[in-house]
């Protein structure tokens, strides 16, 4: 009888709390003022990313199939997956359900927007480094080649739900299913892609504007763009659809229902002080000075993002692979890291410590060990350049103007090199200058950050071979040219060890040939790794529920703003004032 009692009362007791928790479908939760890094104007995920930033935006608001967390796969999108095979054809399948979620304007999400999405980056017109993740696909390769067409590809919407994929060869569904956990493998809608537009009285083609606009965005992650002015400010609110269930009891279970502003009419400077004021609860813009000065209030997460330069394979003075090399060996990693600062930390090789290894939850790098020594091997790049005949030469390093630090790693390459016999100019250019020539090659050697678009370490290193690139490629016969990566690299010798990685169906194994990759990538420099970036960021004491994710970008997927109905009724009217003038 008295346990009885006990539990009426506790029943009793929990009651008020059970119906406080239940979610109100016109609450808009927290509003909780942001300061990003910098506006992103095309959050386009297939294109070729050179900014450690961009998915602090783009991953908001776009979720990939699955997402490797600690080691271990989580399904977002993917309900469950059976793998099949056919003997009688020889082919291999997997089948994959999805989970019931819908876009920001609630058309239900289906699995053939998913196969219009891995088609698209593997168009031959598209740029997309991320469409070698897909090779593993039945004439993936081919149609990225322009030998096939894109209707050939192994991967078909059975229904609205079901997605049946199909392989060259049996593999490991583990190692496909890391792949599309890249944020550039996110599921896009044709309708909303493809065809044309007509913005303030110009007519483009959508395939150009759709991601710059929230006139035209659509998403599916937890929260989608409201308002995208790189001038003013930027505004995410929570998707009301993201994983929403027919029963109403499921509103806002996936998502704690918030908004986040980013207001760019003020400078970094100032939105600092409006952090240290209490009127914004979240600050990114992170400097080495920030850094050293509010360290122990920073929190930090790994990520998978390197600061890297990019040398010009076709340049005369950098030809010689043992000149590139010698380049790379001179550097201090270590004294570059102290350089850039804000917890990054010395390269040990081109893929990075978070990289996944034999195990889902190994480690590349303790398996592959250290291929970059932590300090200068002067010795060494002055032997290499003996060997290689050169003594001298001129270049220009192209680096970012608008990072302080990059300037100072600039100065320091060009003190080290100019130590070594050569001449070197250094050149700062904008943002959108520095994208502009990358993609036209058009640079000696160029700063610029690195983002895996994979945990697996493949994703590193493939892009750099002309078939694995993911460039532009012509179909036009009379077209001989190569379609290469924008430091020009080419090996066959290179290009026939990723032809035997990807014929290799089971991961230790193409572990194991990675790591002889990784060594064959840092004799023939085409790149070099320097440092490898932290995400850090501020938070107020009021603001919890963040975390951290591997590509660079922190997550609000369970942000909680203490006591935000009154915060939200101050925002309001100091904006309302604002307004009034």
């Amino acid at each position: 009888m008295k346990k009885t009692l006990a539990i009426l009362l506790l029943v009793t007791m929990l009651l008020p709390l059970i119906v406080a928790c239940k979610a109100d479908p016109d609450d808009k939760g927290a509003i909780i003022p942001v300061y990003f890094a910098g506006p992103v104007e095309n959050l386009d995920p297939t294109a070729a990313i050179y900014d450690k930033d961009f998915y602090q935006s783009s991953g908001l608001i776009f979720e990939s199939l699955t997402s490797v967390v600690d080691g271990k796969l989580r399904n977002n999108l993917i309900e469950s997956w059976e793998k099949k095979y056919d003997e009688e054809r020889g082919e291999y399948t997997l089948s994959i359900k999805l989970v019931s979620t819908k876009w920001n304007d609630g058309r239900v999400l289906t699995a053939d927007q998913i196969v219009f999405a891995w088609k698209r980056a593997l168009s031959p017109e598209i740029n997309s480094p991320a469409a070698s993740l897909l090779y593993d696909l039945k004439n993936a390769r081919d149609i990225k080649a322009g030998i096939k067409t894109i209707d050939d590809l192994g991967a078909a919407a059975l229904n609205t739900t079901t997605l049946e994929v199909q392989f060259e060869k049996p593999i490991e569904p583990e190692l496909f299913l890391e792949a599309i956990a890249s944020p550039a493998l996110v599921p896009l809608r044709d309708d909303v892609v493809t065809g044309v537009e007509t913005l303030n009285g110009t007519t483009y083609n959508r395939e150009e504007v759709w991601a710059t606009t929230t006139d035209l965005i659509a998403s599916n992650g937890q929260f989608m763009m409201k308002r995208m002015d790189p001038r003013g400010s930027y505004r995410f609110e929570f998707s009301k659809f993201y994983k929403l269930k027919s029963d109403a009891k499921n509103l806002n279970e996936y998502v704690k229902p918030c908004r986040l502003i980013s207001d760019y009419d003020q400078s970094a400077e100032e939105a600092l002080a409006s952090f240290d004021s209490g009127d914004i609860y979240y600050f990114n813009a992170i400097t080495p000075e920030i850094y050293e000065e509010r360290s122990k209030d920073i929190k930090s997460f790994d990520t998978i993002a390197s600061y890297t330069y990019y040398y010009n394979c076709k340049n005369e003075v950098l030809a010689d692979a043992r000149v590139r090399q010698a380049l790379s060996v001179s550097l201090d990693r270590t004294a570059i890291a102290g350089l850039v600062g804000m917890g990054s930390v010395a390269a040990k090789g081109f893929v990075p410590e978070k990289a996944t290894g034999s195990a889902l939850n190994g480690s590349f790098r303790k398996e592959a060990g250290a291929v970059y020594a932590a300090t200068a091997e002067t010795e060494k790049a002055q032997s290499l350049l003996s060997e290689a005949g050169v003594r001298s030469g001129s270049f220009t390093l192209t680096y970012r103007k608008d990072r302080s630090y990059e300037e100072a790693v600039a100065q320091y390459a060009k003190t080290t090199w100019e130590a070594l016999g050569f001449s070197v100019k250094l050149n700062g250019v904008s943002s959108e200058e520095l994208v502009t020539r990358i993609a036209e090659s058009d640079f000696d050697v160029i700063g610029l950050d690195f983002i895996g678009l994979s945990t697996n370490p493949y994703a590193f290193l493939a892009p750099f071979a002309p078939s694995f690139s993911g460039a532009v490629v012509s179909v036009d016969p009379a077209d001989e040219g190569e379609s290469l990566h924008p430091t020009g690299f080419v090996s066959e010798e290179y290009e026939a060890m990723l032809d035997e990685i990807l014929a290799t169906t089971d991961r230790k194994t193409r572990t194991q040939k990675l790591i002889l990759l990784e060594q064959l990538f840092n004799t023939a420099s085409p790149a070099t790794a320097l440092v490898t970036y932290k995400n850090n960021y501020l938070a107020s004491k009021e603001l919890s529920g963040l975390s951290g994710n591997l590509f660079g970008y922190t997550e609000f997927t369970k942000a909680t703003l203490k006591d935000y109905k009154n915060k939200n009724e101050a925002y309001e009217q100091k904006e309302k004032e604002k307004a009034a003038g």
